[in-house]
């Protein structure tokens, strides 16, 4: 797997590809926001963005315009051109976890503390949601749609910015550390803290949970077709198939490959191809519907942090424990 490698300040966290794919945004741990040419990891521009330290971005689906969020109580837009401030929104709290743009770019939404607020792009508040139990540990927009996920202690609730009360609550006495929908929005799954996956169907708000994994499950991917879900939170890789019924009480793929902790999982944006990392520096290719599924692996010179296939699916960024930007061109 032929690669280049740069390098930011400060363990990478997030990434987002511009909407052309020519350029990608990286954040840091220091709070360090990057653009790197996608040809061949040249940075073009870098800020300190947070000056407690970073947490997360998203690039607008169609403009010139970066989303960060970070340890300083704000979350901030950016002139993708230049790294000019564009406009800093106030979050709520000390700690940003989570920033995303919707599908359409007419929003932007915000997770601090118990607080999910909604910003438009000229960073007025337009809707809060305040009344979280606990923290607001992610949230996640519906594909294709001006709805959001958010997950805490208690569960998931669903929210569509048009309305003031939640659209939906997943109640469950636990703790959900990140979530992710379907691309049909028929599911939501969530890596949770006592080492379960949960499985919820939308239209039902049945919950359907899969446990057995020896850690907490922070890795979370589904392919395109909604049908496979790979989840880390182990050495091995387990994929559950989600057709029919669903996947509770059934057994997953598992995929071997890796002797470390798992950090990062990925399915292609078509396709039928999962990248994995660990906290080692290996990295595996797999292809799920062969008999053979493994169809490459590297081991890299740092950790894994983050996998992000390019919008053409013939390269994968991975971001390292210690600041290692590489990508890799894929066979």
């Amino acid at each position: 797997m032929a690669s280049w490698q740069t390098r930011v300040d400060g363990h990478v966290l997030e990434a987002a590809w511009a909407p052309s794919a020519d350029r990608v945004a990286v954040i840091s741990v220091e709070g360090e926001l990057t653009v790197l040419d996608r040809h061949g990891g040249t940075p073009l521009w870098s800020c300190r963005a947070h000056t407690h330290g970073g947490a997360s971005t998203d690039w607008h689906p169609a403009l010139a315009v970066i989303a960060t969020g970070g340890h300083d109580g704000a979350a901030r837009l950016w002139n993708a051109a230049d790294g000019t401030l564009l406009h800093t929104l106030e979050a709520g709290s000390t700690w940003v976890e989570r920033v995303a743009f919707s599908p359409d770019g007419q929003l932007v939404a915000t997770a601090a503390g118990r607080a999910v607020r909604i910003w438009n792009l000229q960073g007025t508040l337009v809707r809060e949601y305040a009344k979280h139990r606990a923290t607001v540990t992610d949230l996640r927009w519906q594909p294709g749609r001006a709805r959001l996920c958010t997950t805490s202690y208690g569960g998931v609730t669903v929210f569509d910015p048009a309305q003031e009360q939640p659209e939906q609550t997943f109640s469950w006495q636990g703790s959900s550390l990140t979530a992710r929908w379907s691309p049909n929005g028929k599911y939501i799954a969530t890596g949770d803290q006592d080492s379960t996956v949960h499985f919820w169907i939308t239209k039902t708000g049945r919950d359907l949970m899969m446990s057995g994994y020896p850690g907490k499950v922070r890795e979370l991917s589904w392919d395109s077709a909604s049908r496979y879900l790979a989840t880390g939170g182990s050495r091995e890789l387990a994929v559950w198939d989600c057709s029919g019924a669903g996947p509770s009480g059934t057994t997953p793929i598992i995929l071997s490959a890796h002797e470390a902790w798992l950090t990062a999982v990925a399915f292609q944006h078509s396709g039928m191809r999962l990248m994995s990392g660990d906290e080692s520096g290996k990295v595996c290719l797999w292809q799920l519907t062969a008999r053979a599924p493994l169809v490459a692996a590297a081991d890299l010179s740092h950790g894994v942090s983050l996998l992000l296939w390019t919008p053409d699916d013939r390269a994968v960024l991975v971001g390292g424990a210690t600041g290692e930007v590489r990508l890799l061109r894929l066979p």
